[in-house]
């Protein structure tokens, strides 16, 4: 298969050809107003799948948008609105440009990311910090722990570093955290063991979302390889209901099975065609 072929055109590229204005991805993004009859055949390259406003090719503005596809009431607010970050690729075709901007991000403390324990040895999901700091003194205070210690984690360690590991020379020696303190930290669910000495930054109750995610790729995955010649419509697969053990909701998976590269989507004149990669 030819994939450049089958992969979509930049939103930034999309909008150079109409020689359209896009926002900045600070400003709250507008509709842009369009001609209807200068719309091309490429306009429905979205389909349903984006909300009302266009996007830019702006990792944030992206990350704004699938927060609000993770479906928090689901989970009884034990978690945080949870982005996996390959989701990102789903919506921004130039991966380099979204790891950079991404980057800056993280560099500017705005955005926090965290390992995945899955089978999957490059998965990472992304929270807010603004959302992740709330989540955890959250679960901190429901669960009876050291209030002061997280807060002092979160003044020091999350304020100054956005590395998504700490080993304990750091935490013990620039940091000034006791071995006591580190242990607190683990039952407190914002560390989980890497090796021996080192740890991932990680969310309270993050085995939760995993499994619920894992399960929800699974159960769409096999949706489409049941479906003739291992392809679907975007808009028939919208459709279709997923177990009550998968969660997070169908346009969620959507982006996930595209952005991790386990589907090829092609445009067709029906709509956006989703094809199995193996």
């Amino acid at each position: 298969m030819n994939r450049k072929r089958s992969l979509p055109l930049p939103v930034s590229d999309l909008y150079r050809r109409k020689r359209r204005f896009v926002a900045q991805p600070q400003q709250q993004l507008q509709q842009p107003q369009q001609d209807e009859k200068a719309v091309d055949s490429e306009d429905g390259l979205w389909n349903s799948e984006l909300p009302d406003s266009s996007f830019p090719n702006d990792a944030e503005a992206t990350m704004l948008y699938l927060k609000d596809l993770f479906p928090v009431e689901k989970f009884q607010s034990r978690l945080p609105p949870i982005i996996v970050k390959h989701q990102l690729y789903s919506m921004i075709t130039n991966r380099t440009l979204a790891d950079k901007q991404l980057g800056e991000l993280r560099t500017r403390g705005d955005v926090r990311m965290f390992k995945m324990s899955t089978s999957e040895a490059d998965e990472f999901c992304l929270v807010f910090t603004e959302d992740y700091k709330r989540h955890v003194i959250l679960h901190t205070v429901k669960s009876g722990a050291n209030l002061a210690l997280v807060e002092r984690f979160f003044d020091t360690v999350i304020k100054e570093c956005p590395d998504i590991s700490f080993d304990k020379q750091k935490l013990m020696t620039q940091y000034k955290f006791k071995e006591e303190e580190i242990h607190q930290l683990i039952k407190c669910g914002v560390l989980n063991t890497r090796d021996v000495g080192s740890w991932w930054l990680s969310i309270p109750d993050l085995g939760i979302f995993i499994k619920s995610f894992l399960r929800g790729r699974k159960a769409v995955i096999t949706m489409i390889r049941k479906s003739k010649y291992r392809e679907i419509l975007q808009q028939d697969l919208e459709t279709r209901k997923l177990p009550k053990v998968a969660r997070l909701g169908m346009m969620y998976h959507i982006h996930d099975i595209i952005g991790a590269d386990l589907v090829d989507w092609i445009c067709t004149t029906s709509g956006r065609l989703l094809r199995l990669t193996e």
